[in-house]
């Protein structure tokens, strides 16, 4: 990815804000498909938490901006295959368009235990 001025994450006591994470790898989209974009977007986000000692379930909120709503359906099957109950709450927003042209985007907020 671009050198972008961000953080991929900012910690202020036990909470981490993880920035948006796009399903890609390398710089590239792993596919056209939004179910693999967003199975890879919450791999980047289970490896940054992975990095500071957390995991997905640590995660409190959760928020996908999503490039069109037609996809809604096969974003929360893919959701659901990789986050477990009880499923952080969650804000979804359409956008017009994401980095790379990407078709979802997802950014988080975990609490360190």
């Amino acid at each position: 990815m671009p050198n972008f001025p961000l953080s991929s994450f900012r910690q202020a006591g036990n909470t981490f804000y993880i920035s948006g994470q796009i399903g890609q790898k390398e710089g590239k989209l792993v596919s056209e498909d939004i179910k693999e974009q967003t199975k890879r977007a919450i791999e980047n986000i289970a490896a940054i938490l992975e990095q500071n000692g957390l995991s997905l379930a640590d995660i409190v909120d959760m928020t996908a901006f999503i490039v069109d709503q037609a996809d809604y359906d096969a974003f929360n099957e893919a959701y659901r295959e990789s986050l477990q109950d009880p499923f952080p709450a969650r804000t979804t927003v359409t956008v017009k368009s994401l980095p790379l042209n990407a078709k979802v985007e997802l950014k988080a907020i975990a609490i360190k235990q």
